[in-house]
């Protein structure tokens, strides 16, 4: 066989082969559906086949053939070869005609081979020509050293076939580093195609091998320098198939390692979930930015934002829920979670977002709104801007308003919140017209301590918008009497009447106008009252009024009230009178001052509560004083929940306290006729029931009882100094007094519905405490249009703020 004749085998089988080793070095895995590819798998080298073929040697070829198919299984034999095998096999049949024009470039030419006869010439590469025509396994078994002499001289004979024949028996041989040389000779001279093929198989196979050590070895470095130097991914696919292998092994840490080293996601993601590291595996998912990624980061933030809500960790689940809302929409239970978990972490404004967004898409879900109406109780911005967004919440702020209105008497409130019983029971903004007369009579000695009151008043009043008005003018007529003979009065003791009769005032009428305004929501009240009378008393008539305000709170009442107005313990004191010989008006005290109140539900039916008041006293030609009381009150509800008859009936006990700075109950100079001690001391308990409300009729009873003790010091009895000192030196001063004694009140009151305009109601009342005693009562008649069934405690006479002092 001629040197041409194996160069041109050795040509036509590197077209389709690919040495053993590159298929040994392959690697194979199990798909993952992460769109990882496997190598598609190698042709086995066909120089031997070939060579067989052209010699004729059907045994051997027929051996050599079936070989290969076994230990290629997967070898996609060309046509090529296998027209060849079938010539060999059956020589007469006639051959197949094909069209060089189209026939593949890798077809392998017609050569004629010369007996060796026939050559004249020394033929250098017969060795390797020789070399060549042994089977595989005879080159393989072929001694080192008779290698290492062919390979001198491939090197010296240059030629790329010889290259290709040592290189790939080296390689079989193991002889890495001679295979890469004759490879890389190879690759200078090559010029075919097929051969520079053969070449990069080659070197990929030596390539292979030394990956294959170092995967191994699990030799990092090594392995990144062989990344770095590989051009055609050949390495990576090796180093690729290796981690995956490792990965079905269970083998996590190295194929953790391969995948990191390649920068495979897809692979490290694979092995952390693995390995139940699920921190480390959000964490590279978050990292890319790829749809799959996202996704899997989308998951892994919503499962920590549930799982961070059930170990409590709420501001870490809100963060999760804000950075998934950043990759997709939250769907509403991820919604709602932020809501709770806020609400857990005190964050109102993020909890009213999320329960926004939740009620917004669920609009009748009554736990959302109802947390919704809780995170905002004190913010009543944000109430009426929910009310008016979501008509569950505006029904469920109704409700609420209206079941807390009730007890705490606001049916003005009520009324205007649709509250039913209160509609039905009356028409509360229509217009009013009220007459009524009420008495009021203090016990003590004619001209001084006695006091008699009698009024009339005709009144007005209607709603404007959420507010009440009521307008009325008084006429009252006020008598004490002469003083008696002997009495301090003004500048004197009074002497000799019957011949100087008296001529300062014991009684007049008068009269006086007043307003007032009451505004009821759902956690506060509000009430003023202007008043300006009487307009031709003794002393300048002074403008008079009150302004209080009621927070209510989910267990608990706080009121206060700021208050000028009269002291009406006596004709001096409310609205002053004239001296003797009626040249001289003193007195007309008037109380500037304030008063609170706090009550506190703190058991079912059981409930305490206190109050307090300050204030300063000025009048004219009066001596200035002050003023400070407190009281306490502890009361339990004995009325059942489903009495037929009672709204209430509290009972329990009570304590007051008060005391003056100056005792100025005298009638002269200086003086101002109201009692005031230096302490006021009483313990008791009382009882106070109420029957229902928006009955035709209703009926209100308060009782005390109390132990009381007082003093009244001995101060001057001209404590302005204005008048000569006595020769007697007790007559300068008041008379002292300590009293202990029983002192008490009871008091009735009632309305009742005539018709659907008209309403009577009335009171009386008996008080009487240590040297005191009074008596009142009252009456009034009130017409309003608009139908009506029932009547409410908020308009009994004695229930107005201005009676009580507070806007309850």
């Amino acid at each position: 066989m001629s040197w041409r004749a194996l160069s041109l085998v050795a040509l036509l089988s590197t077209l389709f082969a690919s040495p053993e080793v590159f298929s040994q070095a392959t690697t194979t895995y199990q798909d993952k559906n992460l769109n990882i590819k496997p190598l598609e798998a190698q042709q086995p080298d066909l120089t031997g086949l070939w060579y067989h073929i052209n010699q004729k040697q059907i045994a051997l070829a027929n051996d050599e053939y079936a070989r290969l198919k076994e230990a290629y299984p997967n070898w996609q034999v060309s046509q090529e070869v296998l027209d060849a095998i079938e010539g060999l096999n059956e020589p007469d049949r006639p051959k197949k005609i094909v069209n060089t024009d189209k026939a593949p470039k890798s077809k392998p030419e017609t050569v004629e081979f010369k007996p060796e006869s026939e050559v004249t010439k020394p033929n250098p590469a017969a060795p390797l020509e020789a070399f060549a025509a042994l089977t595989p396994k005879a080159r393989a078994s072929t001694s080192n050293e008779k290698v290492k002499r062919l390979v001198a001289l491939s090197n010296s004979l240059n030629r790329p076939d010889f290259y290709l024949l040592m290189g790939w028996t080296a390689l079989d041989k193991n002889l890495l580093e001679i295979a890469k040389t004759q490879f890389e000779n190879a690759q200078k001279v090559a010029t075919l195609d097929v051969q520079k093929q053969s070449i990069l198989q080659g070197l990929n196979s030596i390539k292979g091998i030394y990956v294959e050590r170092a995967l191994v070895n699990m030799d990092l470095t090594l392995l990144t320098r062989y990344l770095n130097q590989d051009i055609q991914g050949y390495v990576m696919s090796i180093i690729e198939g290796n981690a995956w292998k490792n990965y079905d092994n269970k083998e996590y840490d190295k194929a953790l390692s391969l995948f990191t080293l390649l920068n495979n996601n897809e692979g490290q993601y694979a092995t952390l979930i693995a390995q139940n590291n699920a921190d480390d595996a959000f964490k590279l998912a978050c990292a890319i930015s790829t749809e799959t990624f996202l996704r899997r980061c989308a998951d892994a933030l919503a499962e920590r934002q549930v799982r961070f809500f059930e170990e409590s960790e709420y501001s870490k689940s809100i963060d999760a829920a804000k950075q998934l809302s950043e990759i997709r929409p939250l769907t509403l239970d991820e919604q709602e979670l932020v809501g709770w978990a806020a609400k857990e972490n005190q964050d109102i404004a993020t909890a009213t977002s999320a329960f926004e967004v939740v009620l917004s898409k669920k609009p009748d879900n009554e736990v959302i709104a109802n947390e919704l109406v809780v995170l905002n109780k004190n913010d009543n911005t944000a109430l009426a801007r929910l009310a008016l967004k979501f008509s569950v919440i505006k029904s469920r702020l109704q409700r609420e308003s209206n079941q807390n209105a009730w007890p705490r008497k606001q049916f003005w409130f009520a009324y205007s919140n649709d509250n039913e019983r209160v509609v039905n029971a009356q028409t509360k903004d229509a217009f009013t017209v009220l007459y009524g007369t009420n008495v009021r009579n203090r016990s003590g000695q004619r001209g001084l301590g006695h006091f008699d009151v009698f009024s009339h008043y005709v009144g007005i009043g209607a709603a404007y918008k959420k507010w009440l008005w009521q307008v009325i003018l008084d006429y009252k007529q006020f008598y004490s009497g002469s003083p008696n003979e002997g009495d301090w009065f003004g500048d004197r003791q009074l002497a000799n009447l019957a011949q100087m009769p008296f001529e300062g005032i014991s009684g007049f009428e008068d009269t006086g106008v007043r307003a007032e305004v009451s505004y009821q929501d759902s956690k506060f009240n509000v009430y003023a009252n202007l008043e300006y009378g009487m307009f031709s008393q003794p002393v300048d008539t002074k403008v008079t009024g009150q302004l209080s305000a009621t927070r209510f709170f989910s267990d608990t009442i706080v009121a206060l009230t700021l208050f000028r107005k009269a002291k009406d313990d006596s004709l001096l004191s409310q609205t002053g009178t004239f001296n003797a010989q009626h040249n001289l008006p003193w007195g007309y005290v008037i109380e500037n001052g304030a008063r609170a109140l706090v009550a506190h539900v703190f058991a079912p039916k059981w409930s305490v509560a206190g109050t307090a008041q300050l204030s300063s006293l000025k009048g004219e030609r009066v001596k200035d004083n002050g003023m400070w009381s407190l009281g306490a009150y502890l009361n339990y509800d004995l009325a059942e929940s489903d009495s037929s008859y009672l709204d209430y009936w509290r009972v329990g006990p009570f304590a007051s306290y008060s005391t003056y700075d100056h005792n100025l109950s005298g009638f002269t100079y200086g003086n101002g006729g109201y009692f005031s001690p230096r302490y006021f001391v009483s313990i008791g308990g009382y009882s106070e029931l109420l029957t229902l409300e928006a009955m035709n009729w209703q009926v209100k009873l308060r009782t005390e009882l109390a132990l009381s003790r007082l003093e009244q010091q001995d101060e001057l009895r001209f404590p302005l100094g204005e008048f000569f000192a006595f020769e007697d030196d007790a007559s300068t001063l008041l008379d002292y007094d300590r009293t202990t004694g029983l002192s008490g009140n009871i008091m009735a009151e009632g309305q009742y519905r005539i018709d659907d305009n008209w309403i009577l109601s009335g009171y009386v009342g008996k008080a009487f405490a240590v040297e005191f005693q009074s008596f009142e009562a009252g009456l009034q008649i009130r017409w309003r249009g608009g139908p009506g069934t029932g009547v409410t405690s908020d308009e009994l006479i004695l229930s107005s703020p201005r009676r009580t002092g507070f806007a309850l």
